[in-house]
């Protein structure tokens, strides 16, 4: 049995090799721009809505996308969903793991983010608030852009809403459910996530 444990771990940790030029080939037919050193386990899943859209990876991105790349339970794959007019950038050395992005404006994560498995990020409200519209017609949504700061910290499970924006180097718990923005260099959690300390 632990043998095939450790095999089973190692076909985990090198599968990168066989997923990164799929994926490689799948975002240069949807026209994803992609840096180099991309490391991808696990399939990734694209998602456009109109040709307007644009859907950027920075240089030595790291993405898990799948139920055995990262097993805690929070999320079984990476996607990423653009609307006719969605704008997502990640930067330079981020890390994302089983994570969702919706994106109808834009969702700019700047280099050296580290997102959790299991995250959430919505620019919009997918449905507009107001019954008679969402009853008798398809109108837009709300949104507004959702902007992650260099080093910032996304723990799993989190959902990171319209509007908000992460400071630099600050740390966002498990679980938490952002609605405000996030000043810089400073820890976050709960739902609705409060401010908890200062990271230095």
């Amino acid at each position: 049995m632990k043998i095939v444990y450790y095999i089973k771990k190692v076909v985990s940790m090198y599968s990168y090799l066989l997923w990164t030029p799929i994926n490689r080939i799948c975002f240069l037919c949807n026209g994803v721009k992609v840096g180099k050193n991309l490391k991808c386990r696990g399939k990734v899943y694209t998602i456009f809505h109109g040709i307007q859209s644009e859907l950027k990876l920075g240089k030595g991105v790291f993405i898990n996308s799948g139920r055995t790349q990262n097993p805690i339970g929070c999320g079984d794959k990476t996607y990423f969903q653009l609307f006719e007019n969605g704008n997502i950038t990640i930067g330079d050395n981020t890390g994302v793991s089983n994570s969702a992005f919706s994106c109808y404006e834009k969702i700019d994560i700047e280099d050296h983010v580290m997102i959790g498995a299991g995250c959430k990020f919505y620019d919009n409200d997918f449905h507009p608030l107001d019954y008679e519209k969402r009853l008798y017609t398809n109108g837009c949504p709300k949104s507004a852009p959702i902007h992650v700061k260099e080093g910032a910290f996304i723990g799993a499970g989190c959902f990171i809403l319209k509007g908000v924006t992460i400071g630099k180097h600050s740390i966002v718990g498990a679980g938490s459910v952002v609605t405000k923005s996030i000043p810089d260099g400073e820890l976050w959690a709960g739902n609705p996530a409060k401010f908890i300390r200062k990271t230095q």
